[in-house]
Protein backbone atom coordinates (compact mmCIF):
# COMPACT_ATOMS: atom_id res chain seq x y z
CA UNK A 1 0.00 0.00 0.00
CA UNK A 2 -0.70 6.45 -2.37
CA UNK A 3 -0.29 8.51 -5.32
CA UNK A 4 0.20 12.63 -5.38
CA UNK A 5 2.56 13.73 -7.71
CA UNK A 6 2.58 17.13 -10.00
CA UNK A 7 5.14 16.24 -13.02
CA UNK A 8 6.00 18.52 -15.70
CA UNK A 9 5.49 16.69 -19.06
CA UNK A 10 7.95 17.51 -22.37
CA UNK A 11 4.29 16.68 -24.57
CA UNK A 12 1.08 14.98 -23.99
CA UNK A 13 2.35 11.32 -24.36
CA UNK A 14 5.17 11.94 -22.39
CA UNK A 15 3.48 13.65 -20.23
CA UNK A 16 0.96 10.95 -19.66
CA UNK A 17 3.71 8.01 -19.61
CA UNK A 18 5.66 9.96 -17.04
CA UNK A 19 3.09 11.04 -14.66
CA UNK A 20 1.80 7.48 -14.37
CA UNK A 21 4.86 5.69 -13.84
CA UNK A 22 6.11 8.44 -10.99
CA UNK A 23 2.30 8.49 -8.93
CA UNK A 24 2.91 4.49 -8.74
CA UNK A 25 6.17 4.83 -7.65
CA UNK A 26 5.34 5.61 -4.09
CA UNK A 27 2.12 2.85 -4.00
CA UNK A 28 2.57 1.16 -0.81
CA UNK A 29 4.56 -1.76 -0.93
CA UNK A 30 3.02 -5.20 0.39
CA UNK A 31 4.07 -5.08 3.67
CA UNK A 32 6.14 -7.86 4.73
CA UNK A 33 4.07 -11.21 6.12
CA UNK A 34 0.95 -9.55 5.67
CA UNK A 35 -1.38 -10.82 3.15
CA UNK A 36 -3.35 -8.18 1.23
CA UNK A 37 -5.65 -10.86 -0.67
CA UNK A 38 -8.22 -13.28 0.96
CA UNK A 39 -6.94 -16.85 0.66
CA UNK A 40 -9.98 -18.36 -0.56
CA UNK A 41 -9.35 -20.25 -4.43
CA UNK A 42 -11.59 -18.69 -6.90
CA UNK A 43 -14.53 -16.15 -6.26
CA UNK A 44 -16.59 -15.37 -3.00
CA UNK A 45 -20.12 -17.01 -3.73
CA UNK A 46 -22.79 -14.92 -2.46
CA UNK A 47 -24.56 -15.64 0.86
CA UNK A 48 -28.17 -17.46 0.20
CA UNK A 49 -31.09 -16.11 1.73
CA UNK A 50 -32.02 -18.06 4.04
CA UNK A 51 -28.54 -17.16 5.46
CA UNK A 52 -28.57 -13.98 6.22
CA UNK A 53 -32.18 -14.44 8.23
CA UNK A 54 -31.78 -14.85 12.08
CA UNK A 55 -30.12 -13.23 14.75
CA UNK A 56 -26.26 -11.72 14.88
CA UNK A 57 -23.86 -12.45 17.55
CA UNK A 58 -23.39 -9.33 19.94
CA UNK A 59 -20.52 -7.56 18.52
CA UNK A 60 -21.05 -8.89 14.81
CA UNK A 61 -21.04 -5.98 12.39
CA UNK A 62 -24.39 -5.19 10.80
CA UNK A 63 -24.54 -6.69 7.54
CA UNK A 64 -26.29 -4.22 5.22
CA UNK A 65 -29.39 -5.60 3.27
CA UNK A 66 -31.58 -4.83 0.57
CA UNK A 67 -29.32 -5.71 -2.60
CA UNK A 68 -26.10 -4.64 -0.23
CA UNK A 69 -22.24 -5.11 -1.79
CA UNK A 70 -20.35 -4.91 1.56
CA UNK A 71 -18.07 -8.02 1.79
CA UNK A 72 -20.02 -9.51 5.28
CA UNK A 73 -23.59 -9.71 2.54
CA UNK A 74 -21.50 -11.04 -0.40
CA UNK A 75 -18.86 -12.79 0.73
CA UNK A 76 -19.32 -16.72 2.32
CA UNK A 77 -15.38 -16.28 3.06
CA UNK A 78 -16.06 -13.35 5.12
CA UNK A 79 -19.37 -14.58 6.57
CA UNK A 80 -17.37 -17.78 7.88
CA UNK A 81 -14.77 -16.18 9.22
CA UNK A 82 -16.50 -13.05 10.60
CA UNK A 83 -19.08 -15.89 12.58
CA UNK A 84 -16.21 -17.47 13.89
CA UNK A 85 -14.32 -14.17 15.30
CA UNK A 86 -17.86 -13.59 16.86
CA UNK A 87 -18.58 -16.32 18.94
CA UNK A 88 -15.04 -16.63 20.10
CA UNK A 89 -13.92 -12.85 21.53
CA UNK A 90 -11.12 -14.37 23.17
CA UNK A 91 -9.48 -15.97 20.34
CA UNK A 92 -6.95 -14.09 18.28
CA UNK A 93 -6.12 -16.30 15.97
CA UNK A 94 -9.92 -15.85 14.06
CA UNK A 95 -9.71 -12.04 15.14
CA UNK A 96 -6.82 -11.60 13.25
CA UNK A 97 -7.96 -14.37 10.36
CA UNK A 98 -11.13 -12.09 9.98
CA UNK A 99 -9.30 -8.49 9.44
CA UNK A 100 -6.80 -10.62 7.05
CA UNK A 101 -10.18 -11.49 5.13
CA UNK A 102 -11.58 -8.24 5.10
CA UNK A 103 -8.33 -6.12 4.35
CA UNK A 104 -8.35 -9.11 1.21
CA UNK A 105 -11.87 -8.05 0.31
CA UNK A 106 -10.88 -4.21 0.41
CA UNK A 107 -13.57 -3.76 3.23
CA UNK A 108 -11.00 -1.72 5.17
CA UNK A 109 -13.64 -0.29 7.94
CA UNK A 110 -14.37 -4.36 9.68
CA UNK A 111 -10.70 -4.98 8.39
CA UNK A 112 -9.76 -2.31 11.47
CA UNK A 113 -12.50 -3.71 13.32
CA UNK A 114 -11.37 -7.10 13.48
CA UNK A 115 -7.49 -6.08 13.96
CA UNK A 116 -8.78 -3.74 16.71
CA UNK A 117 -9.78 -6.93 18.83
CA UNK A 118 -6.86 -8.73 17.65
CA UNK A 119 -4.48 -5.93 19.15
CA UNK A 120 -6.41 -6.05 22.92
CA UNK A 121 -5.42 -9.76 22.91
CA UNK A 122 -2.15 -9.27 22.00
CA UNK A 123 -1.43 -5.32 21.35
CA UNK A 124 2.19 -6.62 19.78
CA UNK A 125 1.77 -8.98 16.93
CA UNK A 126 3.79 -7.88 14.11
CA UNK A 127 1.90 -8.54 11.51
CA UNK A 128 -1.67 -7.60 12.66
CA UNK A 129 0.05 -3.93 13.58
CA UNK A 130 1.27 -3.59 9.81
CA UNK A 131 -2.79 -5.19 8.80
CA UNK A 132 -4.22 -2.23 10.67
CA UNK A 133 -1.29 0.51 9.48
CA UNK A 134 -2.20 -0.90 5.76
CA UNK A 135 -6.33 -0.60 6.69
CA UNK A 136 -5.68 2.49 7.57
CA UNK A 137 -3.43 3.61 5.12
CA UNK A 138 -6.08 2.56 2.42
CA UNK A 139 -8.63 4.33 3.80
CA UNK A 140 -6.49 7.27 3.53
CA UNK A 141 -6.20 7.73 6.89
CA UNK A 142 -2.04 8.56 6.95
CA UNK A 143 -1.43 9.41 10.33
CA UNK A 144 -3.71 6.47 12.09
CA UNK A 145 -1.61 4.28 10.02
CA UNK A 146 1.97 6.39 10.96
CA UNK A 147 0.36 5.09 14.86
CA UNK A 148 0.12 1.57 13.79
CA UNK A 149 3.85 1.38 11.64
CA UNK A 150 5.37 2.74 14.01
CA UNK A 151 3.93 0.19 16.79
CA UNK A 152 5.12 -2.14 14.34
CA UNK A 153 8.54 -1.29 13.60
CA UNK A 154 9.18 -0.79 17.39
CA UNK A 155 8.16 -4.75 17.47
CA UNK A 156 10.06 -5.28 14.21
CA UNK A 157 12.83 -2.26 13.50
CA UNK A 158 14.58 -4.07 11.03
CA UNK A 159 11.66 -4.31 8.17
CA UNK A 160 12.63 -2.15 4.87
CA UNK A 161 8.96 -2.90 3.64
CA UNK A 162 7.22 -1.27 6.57
CA UNK A 163 9.93 1.61 7.41
CA UNK A 164 8.95 2.27 3.51
CA UNK A 165 5.07 2.61 4.66
CA UNK A 166 5.58 4.40 7.19
CA UNK A 167 7.81 7.28 5.27
CA UNK A 168 4.95 7.00 2.42
CA UNK A 169 2.58 8.41 5.34
CA UNK A 170 4.35 11.25 5.41
CA UNK A 171 4.81 11.82 1.69
CA UNK A 172 1.04 11.56 1.28
CA UNK A 173 0.86 14.56 3.50
CA UNK A 174 3.54 16.51 1.76
CA UNK A 175 6.03 15.93 4.06
CA UNK A 176 8.90 15.14 2.36
CA UNK A 177 11.69 15.89 4.54
CA UNK A 178 10.29 13.35 6.63
CA UNK A 179 8.83 10.83 3.94
CA UNK A 180 13.12 10.92 3.01
CA UNK A 181 14.24 10.46 6.26
CA UNK A 182 12.33 6.89 6.30
CA UNK A 183 13.39 5.88 3.04
CA UNK A 184 17.11 6.51 3.97
CA UNK A 185 16.25 4.56 6.72
CA UNK A 186 14.97 1.95 4.77
CA UNK A 187 17.69 2.01 2.40
CA UNK A 188 20.19 1.36 5.41
CA UNK A 189 18.78 -1.94 6.01
CA UNK A 190 18.18 -2.88 2.55
CA UNK A 191 20.68 -1.20 0.23
CA UNK A 192 18.81 -3.05 -2.59
CA UNK A 193 15.55 -2.31 -1.47
CA UNK A 194 13.75 -0.61 -4.98
CA UNK A 195 10.67 0.49 -3.75
CA UNK A 196 12.78 2.74 -1.30
CA UNK A 197 14.82 4.28 -4.14
CA UNK A 198 11.94 4.77 -5.75
CA UNK A 199 10.30 6.96 -3.48
CA UNK A 200 13.81 8.86 -2.67
CA UNK A 201 12.81 9.82 -6.74
CA UNK A 202 9.96 10.88 -6.13
CA UNK A 203 10.21 13.13 -3.27
CA UNK A 204 13.34 14.43 -4.36
CA UNK A 205 11.35 15.43 -7.29
CA UNK A 206 8.92 16.82 -5.23
CA UNK A 207 11.33 18.82 -3.67
CA UNK A 208 13.45 19.46 -6.62
CA UNK A 209 16.41 18.41 -4.87
CA UNK A 210 18.37 17.24 -8.31
CA UNK A 211 21.26 15.46 -6.51
CA UNK A 212 19.28 13.52 -4.34
CA UNK A 213 16.95 12.46 -7.48
CA UNK A 214 19.89 11.54 -9.57
CA UNK A 215 21.68 9.32 -6.45
CA UNK A 216 17.88 7.64 -6.77
CA UNK A 217 17.87 7.32 -10.30
CA UNK A 218 21.39 5.95 -10.74
CA UNK A 219 20.39 3.12 -7.80
CA UNK A 220 17.27 2.49 -9.77
CA UNK A 221 19.27 2.18 -13.05
CA UNK A 222 21.48 -0.35 -11.24
CA UNK A 223 18.64 -2.61 -9.60
CA UNK A 224 16.11 -2.02 -12.55
CA UNK A 225 17.69 -0.90 -15.60
CA UNK A 226 14.72 -2.08 -18.56
CA UNK A 227 12.06 -0.85 -15.60
CA UNK A 228 10.01 1.85 -17.84
CA UNK A 229 9.21 3.38 -14.81
CA UNK A 230 13.35 3.74 -14.32
CA UNK A 231 13.07 5.68 -17.69
CA UNK A 232 10.41 7.81 -16.74
CA UNK A 233 12.53 8.69 -13.54
CA UNK A 234 15.39 9.92 -16.05
CA UNK A 235 13.20 11.61 -18.31
CA UNK A 236 12.15 13.91 -14.98
CA UNK A 237 15.63 13.95 -14.24
CA UNK A 238 16.87 15.89 -17.18
CA UNK A 239 13.88 18.34 -16.53
CA UNK A 240 15.62 19.32 -13.26
CA UNK A 241 16.98 22.78 -13.80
Amino acid sequence: MSKNFLLCAVGLVIGFVVGFFITNAVTKPVAGGVPTSAASGGGARPLKPEQMEGQLPPGHPEVEGGGATSAASTSAQAQTAMDKADRSPKDFAAQAEAARVFYGLHDYDKAALYAERALKLKGTDFDTLVLMGNAKYDAKDYAGAQTFYERALAVRPDSADVRTDLGNTFFNRNDYERALAEYRKSVALDPDHTNSWRNIAAASFEKGDKAAAAEAVEQLSRLAPQNPETEAFRRKLDELP
